[in-house]
């Protein structure tokens, strides 16, 4: 029989962080998952189009990176203006919230800013993005979770900001790996 079992990330304080400790633990399989999807990928599969206003793969790796930096980093924090965030996301993963590309105008290309990026280079932005949750997240307990901040006109409690960083990540993941059945 198969044994399938999901434990708890390292780090955390198994009294106080039960929750957010299993929460964490899924975000790094879906990370280990996504790492094993891509390996290998070359410069032109991340950078290919299958017509202009679509995304890469590039381009979706660095925005699971942006987003995860953005509401771990700052919107957990209530921070939203743009001056601000954009230094903390480049901070932390090297590129602008804006330089992932996305939202792509529907003749967009892959971004400047992404231009020659190895996989290398986004697994770094989206495991230094990762390294960052954990540090957030080894400060929060599991009543925090419970805890709302106001971000623009909106109020979120840091549970869903967790929630919201695994779905999002889960989604583009899946987006990943439709671009990548297509590739010529």
């Amino acid at each position: 029989m198969q044994e399938l079992v999901l434990p708890p990330a390292e780090g955390y304080d198994a009294a106080s962080q039960r929750t957010i400790a299993f929460m964490a633990s899924q975000l790094d399989d879906q990370l280990r998952r996504l790492k094993t999807s891509v390996d290998g990928m070359m410069v032109a599969e991340l950078e290919w189009q299958n017509e202009p206003g679509r995304n890469t793969i590039g381009m979706l790796l660095a925005h699971i990176a942006v987003a995860e930096t953005w509401w771990m980093q700052a919107g957990a924090k209530g921070l939203h203006e743009p001056e601000q965030v954009n230094t903390i996301v480049k901070g932390v993963i090297g590129i602008e919230t804006h330089e992932d590309g996305l939202p792509l105008p529907a003749d967009g290309t892959h971004p400047p800013a992404l231009e020659g990026r190895t996989l290398g280079d986004y697994v770094s932005m989206i495991d230094r993005a990762r390294l960052a949750t954990h540090i957030a997240l080894r400060g929060w307990s599991d009543e925090e979770l419970e805890t709302r901040v106001a971000i623009k006109d909106r109020s979120v409690s840091k549970g869903w900001i967790l929630y919201h960083v695994l779905e999002h990540m889960v989604a583009h993941y899946g987006q990943i790996l439709a671009l990548q059945s297509r590739l010529p």
